[in-house]
C-alpha cells in the first residue's frame, strides 16, 4: 500500500497507538536507507555507505547499502532484524519530520500497517498532552534533523573538494549471472591524500575527517552482503570494486 504521510494532530490521532516493530519487517524491501553523519561510526561496522544523487534535485545523500538486488533488503529476516546498527531513518517509521509552513512538525504514515487503535504505543494521553513514548519520538526526530544538517555540511564539504568519485560494483550471483551495480559514489582516497595541510585541518576541526574515513573503511562490509544473501532467492557468489575503465552492462541503483 502507498505511503499516506499526514500531519500528526493531537485531535484526529488522540486514539492512535503504534504497534511495535521490533523486527523492522517495514524495511524488508528497502535495500538503500539513508543514514546521516553522526551514525557513520557503528553504522560503518554493518553495512557500506555510500552517496547515491538524486538527478531531480542534482543532490547527493548518504544511505547504507543493505542489499545488491532492488527490493531485498538482506538484513530483514523472519526471526528478526540481523545487525547491531539500524539508522534512525528507519527506526522512526512510521513517522517523518517535514517542513510545515515556516517549521517542521511531525508526520505520520496512515497508511501504516504499524497504525492502528487497539495494540501498541499510545501517542497521546487522556488530556491530549503528548504521551511518554511520543515524546521519546519527537526526541529521536530532533537529534535525526540534527545530524542530517551535520550531514548536508558534510556533503558540501567533500563536493567543495572534489572528492567525490563513482565507484561501480561487479556482483556474480550463484546461478551464475553477472551485472554490475552503478549509480554508487564514495570517497576518492587518491585525492584526498592530496589535500593541503589547511584544508585537512578544516576537515578534521569539522568532525568530517573521521567521517570520511568511516566511509572508506565501511566499503569492507560488501562481504557482509554476500554472507547476509545466503537465504535469499539470489544468493551472491563474489562481489568486488570495478576498475574504473571497465565497462559491463549497468543496472542502476535507485535511491
Amino acid at each position: 500500500m502507498a505511503k499516506n504521510y499526514v500531519l500528526l494532530d493531537k485531535e484526529v490521532h488522540k486514539d492512535i497507538k503504534i504497534k511495535q516493530d521490533a523486527k523492522l519487517a517495514h524495511a524488508k524491501q528497502s535495500h538503500l536507507i539513508g543514514v546521516s553523519v553522526r551514525e557513520f561510526a557503528r553504522a560503518s561496522s554493518a553495512i557500506p555507505l555510500v552517496l547515491i544523487k538524486d538527478q531531480g534535485s542534482d543532490r547527493f545523500y548518504i544511505t547504507g547499502l543493505y542489499g545488491l538486488v532492488e527490493g531485498s533488503n538482506y538484513f530483514v529476516k523472519e526471526d528478526g532484524w540481523k545487525s547491531h546498527f539500524a539508522p534512525m531513518n528507519l527506526q522512526r517509521y512510521p513517522f517523518d519530520i517535514r517542513p510545515n509552513g515556516n517549521q517542521l512538525s511531525i508526520f505520520i504514515d496512515e497508511n501504516s500497517e504499524l497504525v492502528n487503535k487497539e495494540e501498541g504505543v499510545a501517542l497521546f494521553n487522556e488530556d491530549g498532552t503528548p504521551s511518554q513514548g511520543l515524546e521519546n519520538l519527537q526526541k529521536m526526530l530532533g537529534d535525526l534533523v540534527n545530524s542530517e544538517n551535520m550531514t548536508r555540511e558534510f556533503i558540501k564539504q567533500i563536493i567543495d573538494l572534489g572528492l567525490i568519485e563513482e565507484i561501480r560494483l561487479g556482483i556474480r550471483f550463484a546461478d551464475g549471472e553477472q551485472r554490475s551495480l552503478t549509480g554508487l559514489h564514495s570517497i576518492n582516497e587518491e585525492k584526498l591524500l592530496k589535500l593541503s595541510d589547511e584544508e585537512v585541518v578544516k576537515l578534521h576541526r569539522s568532525g568530517f575527517l573521521g567521517a570520511i574515513y568511516a566511509m572508506l573503511g565501511s566499503m569492507g562490509q560488501l562481504n557482509r552482503l554476500v554472507q547476509m544473501s545466503q537465504d535469499t532467492d539470489k544468493p551472491v557468489e563474489a562481489i568486488q570494486i570495478l576498475p574504473r575503465q571497465s565497462a559491463p552492462q549497468p543496472e542502476a541503483a535507485n535511491a
